[in-house]
């Protein structure tokens, strides 16, 4: 049974790039009328059931973000496309969802669009849309992490994580509940996500949650959290991590 596949999206020219690209790559994608407008979409989700939505996020004074919200379980994976918004490829980051950032070449579509017929755990993704629109929302201040581990997906609110520890290729995540929670990710990949946020990069295997900090131990060169942990600071940051601990008093 092939799948089908909904474009929305305003641009004649971006349209018709994405959809000659689909025709090409996947002959069993069925296409259905590309929908420019919000309420259109809406009409083709109910016509059509598609299984795959390529969406752009901004429809002319529209959000798209506005449909899909009225959905209480969405049955279909999104592939969002952006254009240039710091704002919302962080949103997207945080809940580990993938996106195309306009411009963006063929082969970027080809992966995305091989990635969703792939996926298959409709609940987990759920999750992740979940989060992304709190985190998308500006007037939410307690934005959210989506940790994947190989057996489940954890979601974090940010503010909750005490410092995360790097294990090779891996990083763990150590939580105020006690929690700890591991992923196939590098430490420096977090350093990029968490900065504007509270975090430091105290030692080449710590990204620390400056808001834990309780003293730091000139002899052996530690920082002690509020919560007992030990974290190492290395002789290079020490200066930059006064200077953040001052900033905060």
């Amino acid at each position: 049974m092939s799948q089908r596949c909904l474009l929305i999206e305003d641009d004649h020219f971006m349209a018709e790039m994405i959809t000659d690209t689909l025709r090409e790559h996947f002959p069993d994608l069925e296409l259905v009328p590309v929908a420019n407008t919000l309420s259109l979409a809406k009409e083709h989700i109910t016509t059509h059931s598609p299984d795959l939505v390529i969406s752009d996020i901004n429809l002319q004074d529209e959000v798209v973000f506005t449909l899909f919200q009225q959905y209480d379980s969405i049955p279909f994976k999104i592939i969002f496309i952006t254009s240039h918004s710091k704002y919302a490829v962080q949103a997207f980051k945080f809940s580990a969802l993938d996106f195309l950032e306009k411009p963006f070449e063929d082969e970027a579509l080809v992966q995305a669009v091989q990635k969703a017929i792939e996926h298959i755990n409709m609940d987990q993704y759920n999750q992740q849309l979940k989060t992304f629109f709190h985190n998308f929302n500006p007037g939410e201040k307690k934005k959210k992490l989506v940790l994947k581990t190989l057996e489940s997906i954890h979601i974090v609110e940010i503010s909750d994580i005490l410092f995360v520890k790097s294990d090779n290729n891996y990083s763990e995540f150590h939580i105020a509940d006690g929690r700890k929670i591991l992923v196939s990710k590098s430490l420096k990949v977090y350093d990029d996500h968490l900065q504007g946020f509270s975090f430091f990069r105290s030692h080449q295997s710590y990204l620390v949650n400056l808001d834990y900090a309780k003293t730091f131990h000139k002899q052996d060169s530690t920082l002690e959290l509020v919560t007992g942990e030990h974290i190492a600071v290395s002789g290079a940051k020490v200066n930059a991590l006064l200077h953040n601990l001052s900033e905060l008093s």
